[in-house]
């Protein structure tokens, strides 16, 4: 990795983490506790198109490590669900990605549903409750809309900021 895409990476994460943070602050109140739209998969979603798997991976990992040190969950039950929906999340979108079936709405969509499911799976395994499985319908319905909100506003950052970068390998 050269310098330039090295500082741009760390650009993202700390992007990551302002999103994250903002987004902390005004809850959404749903009939799901703790929904988020996840505002802060946008670099995610970016770095996994402008970039590579590896950049995406290093950038999502980074943001919610670094994040949850900031907010001072580090190694919390929130953060835990934050990992186990990222990790799933991103071995969804990678393999979405490498498929080439999916355009950037599927991708992130994907990501999505697959961050709830690992958010679910999670919940069930920390307090054995599984009446928390119940919720999984209304969350993977709210994740479409919100996979399809990232994904429309990581589009649009794409295509103003194609070239500009000089790392550009695939289409959006």
């Amino acid at each position: 990795m050269n310098t330039k895409k090295g500082v741009i990476l760390a650009f993202l994460i700390a992007l990551g983490i302002v999103f994250q943070l903002i987004e902390s602050f005004f809850p959404i109140v749903m009939v799901v506790p703790g929904y988020k739209i996840g505002i802060a998969n946008i670099v995610s979603l970016f770095a996994l198109y402008a970039y590579s798997p590896k950049d995406m991976v290093i950038v999502t990992t980074g943001r919610i490590f670094l994040a949850s040190l900031l907010q001072g969950t580090l190694f919390s039950i929130a953060f835990l669900l934050s990992v186990s929906g990222g990790l799933l999340s991103m071995f969804a979108m990678i393999l979405a990605y490498r498929s080439k079936i999916f355009s950037i709405y599927g991708v992130s969509i994907l990501g999505a549903c697959f961050h709830n499911v690992g958010q679910v799976l999670a919940i069930t395994y920390i307090y054995q409750q599984y009446f928390m499985q119940l919720f999984l319908p209304i969350l993977l319905a709210l994740s479409i809309v919100s996979g399809l909100c990232i994904a429309l506003l990581t589009r649009q950052i794409l295509l103003r900021m194609k070239g500009k970068l000089g790392l550009w390998k695939t289409s959006i």
